[in-house]
């Protein structure tokens, strides 16, 4: 009896510490752009250019975007769309910072600044981009990116 009292006790513990945890989970603004920064700089570093295709890449987007891909402007845009530029700079992947978030409802805005904060000659750093992302399925989605 006192074995299945414990067992109980031991899986009650348990999913009381979890449920906190479980609802903490959720990604910020800030951190899903980072996360996905992150992972997107390092693919270009290996040189894989990500398509918006991509289930990483696809997983960040808003519906909305998705659409807008999908689209004849979508289509022919020329530069990368997530770091609005056709070049990129190889420090940028080191140095990813983002601005605290403005949040209003299911919306928020967000800078995410790319490369060493040291304008140099030569260099594409600091590259600044405006974040606009909306709360879609329980997660923060990049719905534009420099008002595009």
């Amino acid at each position: 009896m006192f074995f299945r009292s414990a067992i109980f006790l031991f899986f009650v513990c348990c999913i009381v510490v979890l449920i906190p945890v479980r609802a903490n989970a959720q990604a910020t603004p800030e951190q899903t752009l980072t996360a996905f920064y992150k992972w997107y700089l390092h693919e270009f570093s290996l040189e894989h250019n990500p398509r918006p295709t991509a289930p990483k890449v696809n997983a960040v987007m808003s519906s909305r975007l998705k659409k807008w891909f999908k689209s004849k402007e979508g289509r022919e845009w020329d530069a990368d769309y997530f770091i609005d530029a056709q070049d990129w700079d190889p420090k940028w992947e080191a140095h990813i910072k983002t601005t605290t978030a403005v949040i209003s409802g299911n919306n928020a805005d967000v800078r995410v600044i790319l490369g060493p904060n040291v304008k140099t000659v030569d260099s594409m750093s600091p590259h600044t981009l405006t974040i606009k992302m909306v709360k879609e399925s329980g997660g923060w989605k990049i719905d534009h990116v420099n008002g595009y």
